[in-house]
């Protein structure tokens, strides 16, 4: 199995969101860092994103990673590693493990057990309950799909990857890749960085 990865910029972001440093490197650059030991990179941008995104990886030393409005389909025996730059603290050893059982999976997912508190609430907000967080979990990126899953669904849809019969893996997750709001976690993000 051929393996590819691609880094997603949202188009909701404006550049200074994924461009801008976290401890000295910018989301960006950390997205295609954690994910280049599995294969080729590519980033999807579009616009003024794209713009952004060539430069920005032109400053860091990746002038070598296309930047493109789309990603290519991969071939029949072909799959893709998904990143969104969203979750710029996601380790390269978290890509390895999704990337490493693939090969017995149509996806493969990391996720985490919930550990934050979940109520259940009607639709005027009064709280009806706790839910219990026994089944459930917080999933993560980077994500990994074969080239039919690819063909037949949209990779972000869980619900009917799940409904279809699909062979949907998980992989333990990071305590580190969890999303964020890059306008406005930059000062948290540079402070778990400097942490170590």
């Amino acid at each position: 199995m051929t393996l590819s990865a691609i880094v997603t910029v949202p188009a909701v972001l404006a550049p200074a969101d994924f461009t801008a440093p976290i401890a000295g490197e910018p989301a960006l650059v950390r997205a295609v860092r954690a994910v280049r030991g599995v294969g080729p990179v590519t980033v999807v941008a579009t616009g003024d994103l794209a713009a952004a995104a060539t430069e920005c990886l032109a400053a860091h030393g990746l002038s070598d990673v296309p930047v493109l409005a789309e990603a290519a389909v991969p071939g029949e025996n072909g799959a893709v590693l998904v990143h969104d730059v969203r979750y710029p603290l996601a380790p390269a050893e978290l890509a390895e493990r999704v990337a490493a059982a693939l090969p017995d999976h149509d996806v493969v997912i990391p996720v985490l057990a919930m550990t934050d508190s979940v109520k259940s609430v009607t639709a005027e907000y009064i709280v009806l309950g706790n839910v219990d967080r026994s089944e459930l979990v917080t999933a993560q990126y980077p994500r990994a799909y074969t080239a039919a899953v690819l063909a037949d669904f949209a990779p972000e849809d869980l619900a009917a990857l799940t409904s279809a019969g699909l062979n949907v893996g998980i992989v333990d997750g990071d305590p580190d890749a969890f999303a964020v709001d890059l306008a406005r976690d930059r000062e948290l993000l540079d402070a778990i960085v400097s942490a170590g």
